[in-house]
């Protein structure tokens, strides 16, 4: 019985103590937080070897009043680092394509370390390639993002498109 008491004191005592959480420190504005939400990763393994880490951003879903033409994406790329290929570590030169169901990109665009479109990554390094990819309107609302080589394989990232029409809200038959 004593112990219940102690027990209910130090819980009544401490309940009151903080006022915010750790995660009250973590702050985002929405495009941030549509960017987390939105970012969608894979990779290619050949011989239980990775070949390729690919992660995408949909422009479109974060910030649909900016990207509103065309298909937009930020990717970044990890290619394996073997003796051959350490210099030539970029999309065309290693033989790798993008294709969003199944048509080629219209803009290719490298991402230099201080452009604002690279910061909307939720992760960031070094050793990764970014850029931005840029594909004629699909009208399929399932997009498929995918990153392939013949000798090694793909991956594909799948993604929904926005409704094209917004449902009216339903109306309460409760008075």
């Amino acid at each position: 019985m004593r112990f219940s008491w102690i027990a209910i004191s130090a819980l009544l005592a401490f309940s009151g103590c903080s006022q915010k959480g750790a995660f009250d420190l973590f702050k985002m504005d929405e495009t941030h937080e549509r960017s987390v939400e939105q970012l969608r990763s894979g990779a290619i393994v050949l011989s239980l070897e990775t070949k390729a880490i690919f992660s995408s951003l949909y422009l479109n879903r974060t910030d649909p009043a900016v990207y509103n033409e065309g298909e937009n994406f930020v990717v970044s790329v990890y290619f394996e680092n073997d003796d051959k290929s350490y210099k030539v570590r970029e999309l065309e030169s290693n033989g790798y394509e993008v294709t969003l169901n199944g048509k080629k990109a219209t803009v290719i665009e490298p991402l230099a370390e201080k452009d604002p479109r690279r910061s909307l990554m939720p992760v960031q390094n070094n050793w990764n390639r970014y850029y931005f990819i840029r594909f004629d309107s699909d009208q399929n609302s399932s997009l498929a993002l995918r990153l392939e080589k013949n000798q090694t394989g793909s991956v594909v990232l799948n993604y929904q498109k926005w409704p094209l029409v917004t449902p009216a809200p339903l109306k309460s038959s409760y008075k």
